[in-house]
């Protein structure tokens, strides 16, 4: 690259929101790291936060590149109709505020420490290893989206493939500095600038093409302002809008409700009534942020329609899930552009390090803690955290092409941990009958039929039920569960009476 192209890239504004950002957020990591003092710090930022910083990492985690990509680019095929995708950590998020209190109540650290409490260690054991394979997908479609936000906004001075390098830095250097106590307070921050980034770009824009009547008029042209809009189009599978639309509902409810992110957040809270508190206040905040995505989606395609922004469409999907970034660089006004940009990257590394997080203490807790060295130091422990950060934080980099789009990365992901593990962690909260044989073939099944019907068998010519990966893997995984558990013995009372005492088990 010349000298003169590196000076252009330099002086663009939109980069240089985005370098401010960035050394911002490292900033941070290193004044949080002398902070750092035992492994709780790490993992569960000493078990410290209040409400409102709850609120503002559970916000800024749940809402990352798929939204920001995926989640826009089915507004702009599908008009609201794409909330279908959302509406399932919606309804999720509600049944999990009614077990806030006993989930924070347990004082565990991560989701395999709630399998071990339950269900023994071999349950540990699947989960682990369930919930490294799909966060770290996550991670890695984090790390594309980075890398599409620097391409689009230098008009490709900036490759996919540099941008991806960029961004897989930035995130796993910061999440190895300080763990979860950097990650929770820089989240309250981006919680903030998602909101004010959105909600003003949206403002803008629909003034910009005539105002909300104007959008829902194009919309009810296009076949986009109705129950399923396209949905339809969203598979090749010939099922109805219905069934896509469900397809894509679930596997979101799924993830959100056995998200080890949400679990171990709930776990760093202050006390257990905070937890509840902050749920509450989450779910308003999703709501909101993600149907103002949603909307700001169909904005971009009535924009298109009136030659403000490109025609996204004419690229199929993959392009349709570039209107954000495109609307901040030939949509709105430069200052609202560059606050775009820094939202999109705070979304992004947000989502990176606490999905990045996650596994790293899962194998430092439940594999190395347990099985290599069970007294190793605190200060060994967070050493091996740290590196567990850096080899997994490369493990997601070499997976950033495995899938071609953000939406097909994010729901096989979704799919792979929500149909393994949250049907055994739901029932360790709401059935008492649950045994450990019942939660093991529940983990395996829902693994393995997610896995062979996305890559081992051809369903082309099955039901489109079939054909849909959600309803076999969700189904089969929750009929595993019932049946392992009624063909054994019931638990002792032992086992499941500290998920459902009412003051729930001593908190530490």
């Amino acid at each position: 690259m010349h000298f003169a192209s590196i000076w252009s890239i330099a002086l663009n504004p939109f980069v240089v929101a985005i370098v401010l950002y960035l050394l911002a957020l490292v900033g941070v990591g290193f004044y949080k790291a002398r902070s750092v003092k035992n492994s709780d710090d790490f993992m569960v930022a000493g078990r410290s936060l209040p409400c409102f910083v709850l609120v503002g990492t559970l916000l800024a985690t749940w809402i990352g590149s798929g939204s920001l990509f995926s989640g826009a680019g089915l507004g702009y095929r599908n008009g609201l109709a794409g909330l279908w995708s959302s509406g399932g950590a919606w309804i999720g998020i509600v049944l999990v505020f009614f077990i806030a209190k006993r989930i924070r109540s347990l004082g565990k650290v991560t989701v395999p420490d709630v399998f071990e409490m339950r269900y023994g260690k071999l349950a540990a054991t699947l989960a682990t290893i369930t919930t490294v394979i799909a966060y770290l997908t996550i991670v890695s479609y984090q790390f594309k989206g980075g890398g599409k936000v620097l391409t689009i906004i230098t008009e490709g001075a900036i490759s996919i493939e540099a941008g991806i390098v960029i961004t897989a830095l930035f995130a796993i250097l910061y999440t190895l500095l300080a763990g979860m106590l950097s990650v929770v307070y820089t989240d309250v921050v981006n919680g903030i600038l998602m909101s004010i980034g959105c909600l003003a770009t949206l403002g803008y824009m629909l003034v910009h093409v005539g105002g909300l009547d104007a959008v829902i008029s194009s919309a009810e042209a296009a076949g986009k302002w109705s129950l399923f809009g396209h949905w339809a189009a969203e598979s090749k599978s010939g099922a109805s809008g219905p069934i896509i639309a469900i397809s894509f509902c679930v596997p979101t409810m799924l993830l959100l409700l056995g998200d080890a992110n949400m679990y171990q957040r709930i776990f760093s809270a202050r006390n257990p009534s905070t937890a509840r508190k902050a749920v509450l206040f989450w779910v308003i905040g999703v709501v909101i942020l993600e149907s103002s995505i949603s909307l700001l989606g169909l904005t971009g395609s009535v924009a298109a329609e009136q030659n403000l922004i490109p025609n996204l469409a004419a690229n199929g999907a993959s392009g349709t899930e570039n209107v954000i970034p495109t609307l901040a660089l030939k949509g709105v006004p430069t200052a609202l552009g560059m606050l775009l940009v820094a939202t999109m990257m705070a979304v992004i590394v947000s989502t990176a390090d606490s999905f990045l997080l996650i596994p790293a203490t899962n194998l430092t807790r439940d594999v190395y803690q347990r099985w290599i060295s069970p007294h190793a130091s605190q200060k060994r422990v967070i050493l091996i955290s740290r590196l567990l950060v850096l080899g997994l934080g490369f493990v997601a980099f070499l997976l950033v092409n495995q899938f071609p789009t953000v939406l097909a990365a994010a729901y096989t992901a979704y799919l792979i941990y929500g149909a393994s593990i949250t049907p055994a962690l739901l029932a360790a909260f709401l059935w008492k009958r649950a045994t450990r044989t019942g939660a093991v073939a529940s983990i395996l099944t829902g693994a393995v039929v997610t896995l062979l019907w996305k890559f081992g068998l051809d369903t082309s010519s099955w039901h489109p039920l079939l054909q849909e990966v959600t309803f076999p893997a969700a189904g089969l995984s929750i009929f595993a569960l019932v049946a392992g558990s009624l063909v054994t013995p019931a638990p002792d009372r032992r086992l499941w009476e500290p998920f459902f005492a009412r003051g729930g088990a001593p908190t530490t």
